[in-house]
């Protein structure tokens, strides 16, 4: 997610925005900030969508099912909104060995290749 927040507007949008985010999974917010963050939520839901139910092909979160990858609650948000965010999956090679590397990968490409990972199931 690249930095949203000068595409918001001034820190007042932003933080109406965050609440705004909240509401949309019945999470604690303030109602009349979230009122107004509403009209300014069109930018994110260029990814997000317009009911904040994320799009999986392009990796955007979905916003209305209480998972919060990235901390909770409105700071959490802010910081979202203000600094984005690139997910990067953390180097492994030293807590699993070669092998275990193979495998968890192989594993991993079953998972969305299942037509292929069914087929080899049923040569064995």
């Amino acid at each position: 997610m690249p930095p949203m927040a000068a595409a918001l507007g001034t820190d007042t949008d932003v933080s109406n925005v965050a609440n705004y985010v909240l509401s949309l999974s019945g999470s604690p917010h303030d109602p009349a900030a979230a009122e107004a963050g509403k009209a300014k939520f069109v930018v994110c839901a260029a990814c997000h969508g317009p009911d904040g139910k994320g799009n999986t092909a392009i990796g955007s979160a979905n916003l209305t099912d209480k998972i919060w990858l990235h901390g909770f609650g409105k700071d959490a948000i802010v910081a979202m909104i203000t600094n984005g965010k690139t997910n990067v999956m953390p180097a492994q090679e030293k807590r699993l060995s070669a092998e275990q590397i193979h495998v968890l990968g192989a594993y991993v490409w079953s998972l969305s290749q299942p037509a292929a990972a069914t087929a080899t199931a049923a040569v064995k």
